[in-house]
């Protein structure tokens, strides 16, 4: 039986939230701490509860009325907050992100994210070399950091799938009867799905810790894919893939959390279950061979430090090496941030 709660139809998007957080914003140093401090005070849910004026906010919370006064009408120019005469409101979408006790709430997530270096912390850490920071997100025990984050893709897979038109076309793989094809660390699947959706006799084998694959089967269900479906639920460097049986294996944005050996060992994993001329498909950021110029990837680097135990910046030689070294040839750079590798022997 499922421990997950049933999502509700569709929301809007929480596109204000996660361009604060991944996107290009004016002021960051301002606006960031702004958003941190109205979710550490729970502002949305103060005036969900009725409380809709800062006096009536500030009274509620014990707090400065006019520190809480600032915070609102900081928090309204930003969009996450609506205002009329006095009185605020929540926008439509933050009833979703916003609320603590909904499966979509992000305000944990969002507090995680801001605070990956612990606050200053990054500096000691690569002085001692004491890795990571904070629990290694690699971990079972770290899945529900990620959780809401993909429960949004769940609640809404054909927005999400949307970003995957023309994928596999690149990738030159045709949507077969019997195709077999393995997603590792899948999240929710929407990958996935968009390939399965192109053949109803595409079959996949979705791997990931037990609480992500319930999102990942909600998703399915929400675009009539559940069929197609098999799940493997555990820690891919463990769970048992088989022996030449897939003709497709996928990791999606989850190599970097490893350090080489750790990866070569994964690559001869995967290798091992894919049959004769089966593909690896690799997304990742891929920095510059000298790790200095492509942004997406290497800002990314102290991040990985004080989150993982080995995670790492590599770029497509990097790949390339660890590949060749688990038996894959005809290794390619696909696009700027997509590998793939055949196993020919």
């Amino acid at each position: 039986m499922s421990t997950q709660p049933d999502l509700p139809q569709e929301p809007p998007p929480p596109d204000i939230l996660m361009d604060l957080l991944f996107g290009t914003v004016l002021n960051p140093l301002l606006k960031l701490p702004i958003l941190r401090a109205g979710i550490e005070l729970q502002v949305w849910a103060e005036i969900a509860g009725g409380h809709r004026m800062a006096n009536e906010i500030a009274s509620a919370m014990g707090a400065d009325l006019g520190g809480m006064r600032l915070l609102l009408d900081a928090l309204t120019l930003m969009k996450l907050l609506e205002k009329e005469a006095s009185v605020y409101r929540l926008p439509d979408w933050a009833e979703y992100y916003l609320l603590p006790g909904r499966p979509t709430y992000l305000g944990d997530f969002v507090l995680e994210w801001l605070a990956w270096e612990r606050h200053g912390q990054l500096a000691e850490s690569i002085r001692t070399g004491k890795r990571p920071i904070i629990p290694d997100v690699t971990g079972a025990e770290s899945a529900g950091h990620f959780i809401p984050f993909y429960a949004i893709r769940a609640l809404a897979p054909r927005r999400y799938i949307k970003r995957y038109d023309g994928y596999w076309q690149v990738l030159q793989v045709e949507p077969r009867d019997g195709l077999q094809v393995l997603d590792l660390a899948c999240g929710v699947g929407i990958a996935s799905y968009a390939l399965a959706l192109q053949n109803p006799n595409v079959r996949m084998t979705l791997q990931d810790w037990p609480a992500m694959l319930e999102f990942a089967l909600q998703a399915a269900q929400r675009l009539g894919v559940e069929q197609q479906i098999t799940i493997l639920p555990g820690d891919m460097f463990a769970v048992d893939y088989g022996q030449d049986k897939f003709d497709i294996a996928r990791l999606g944005f989850v190599t970097y959390f490893f350090g080489p050996d750790d990866l070569v060992k994964l690559f001869h994993r995967v290798h091992a279950t894919l049959k004769l001329g089966g593909m690896l498909i690799i997304d990742a950021p891929l920095s510059d061979e000298g790790h200095c110029e492509n942004e997406d990837a290497v800002v990314d680097g102290p991040w990985l430090y004080a989150i993982s135990a080995k995670g790492n910046v590599y770029s497509f030689m990097d790949y390339k090496g660890f590949l060749e070294q688990a038996g894959f040839d005809s290794v390619t750079q696909v696009k700027e941030d997509l590998i793939k590798a055949v196993r020919i022997i």
